[in-house]
């Protein structure tokens, strides 16, 4: 029956992003509070990976995403309702809708980007590189028959954080690093929840001089998955003169959804690493477990 389904979901996915170019971009808010008393199909968000949330609301909610989109599908591929909330929206992170009886599925994403993720051919769903930060996503089917349908939906973390952590004091003038690595950043298989390309991507960090700790989010394309990355560091001065202060590569870099990897040692000393050192630490509940390599 799983089988079965997925095969029928990326059928329908696909068959609907490239009639209609869905994008959440163009979704409209919540329906109004009259619309909410005739659903027959009511869902809500109850947790959030490893953050369950006893009592749900707006304030626990919004403290991992300011913004939630819902999709719902039927089983020709069409798109036949949607909601678009943001986290200052009355009814945050319960969505209502009336449907007709039928089967349905749902792809939902959680984010705080301040642009909603758009949807395009090929099962893609896309995250401005810049607007990517901590993403969760969840993708259920549901049958609407004579009952009121209430589904309480458990959103997946499905961003890897990579965090660099330098031990030596780094260079006096550092106001740039440029990340370089070859994966997927912000697109992801609206399926699966998994990253999607394998292409080259670049980061920009902009540090202040007290930083000794320099991040950012990407989604996996596996539960395990692995990059080599360019670590390098500028200085731009006044004139927008670009000027080297050092940097490093690191290569096979473990990344897993859920989890940070902690890349600690010299980062500006222009030399090349292996990621061969793999310590893994228990942390709080909010992420899963660290990645530390330590060199």
């Amino acid at each position: 029956m799983a089988k079965q389904f997925s095969s029928l979901l990326k059928t329908c996915v696909c068959g609907v992003m490239l009639l209609t170019g869905v994008s959440c971009e163009k979704m409209n808010v919540e329906g109004s509070d009259d619309e909410g008393s005739k659903a027959n199909v009511v869902l809500r968000v109850g947790s959030i990976e490893q953050v369950p949330f006893p009592v749900a609301t707006r304030a626990t909610i919004g403290e991992l995403c300011s913004h939630l989109c819902f999709h719902i599908y039927d089983d020709d591929g069409v798109r036949v309702d949607y909601v678009n909330q943001k986290v200052d929206d009355e009814r945050f992170g319960v969505a209502s809708f009336l449907l007709e009886a039928g089967h349905y599925y749902l792809v939902a994403v959680g984010h705080s980007g301040s642009k909603n993720p758009s949807f395009s051919a090929n099962e893609r769903v896309t995250i401005s590189g810049s607007e990517l930060g901590d993403t969760f996503w969840c993708c259920e089917d549901f049958y609407v028959a004579e009952d009121v349908v209430n589904l309480e939906l458990v959103l997946k973390r499905i961003v890897s954080m990579v965090r660099f952590v330098s031990t030596v004091t780094p260079p006096e003038n550092l106001n740039k690093i440029l990340v370089k690595y070859k994966g997927s950043k912000g697109t992801f298989n609206g399926l699966t929840g998994y990253g999607s390309t394998t292409t080259n991507q670049t980061v920009d960090i902009y540090p202040s001089a007290e930083d000794r700790e320099y991040e950012f989010y990407l989604i996996p394309r596996a539960e395990e998955d692995e990059i080599d990355v360019s670590f390098k560091g500028y200085y731009v001065d006044d004139d927008n003169v670009i000027h080297s202060v050092g940097g490093c590569t690191i290569d096979g870099v473990p990344l897993k959804r859920n989890s940070i990897t902690i890349c600690s040692g010299n980062l500006f000393d222009d030399t090349d690493r292996s990621a061969s050192v793999v310590i893994k630490v228990a942390i709080d509940g909010s992420w899963g477990e660290n990645t530390v390599l330590n060199f």
